[in-house]
């Protein structure tokens, strides 16, 4: 069975959001705003569609 494009990518953005707040606290590089709310709402998303998938399945 082939993996659907949510599934591969379920835990993309907790890294990415892991990473972004690493490199903010360190101060390696500036991060817009902007960019951090992306990948947070990204998450939440990612999050809550996998909770719908998950309950779909059990129903």
């Amino acid at each position: 069975m082939s993996k659907k494009i949510i599934d591969r990518l379920h835990g993309l953005p907790f890294v990415l959001i892991i990473l972004i707040l690493l490199v903010r606290y360190l101060d390696l590089f500036p991060v817009p705003f902007w960019l951090l709310g992306v990948i947070i709402s990204w998450g939440a998303i990612t999050f809550f569609m996998e909770a719908m998938r998950q309950q779909k399945e059990k129903a």
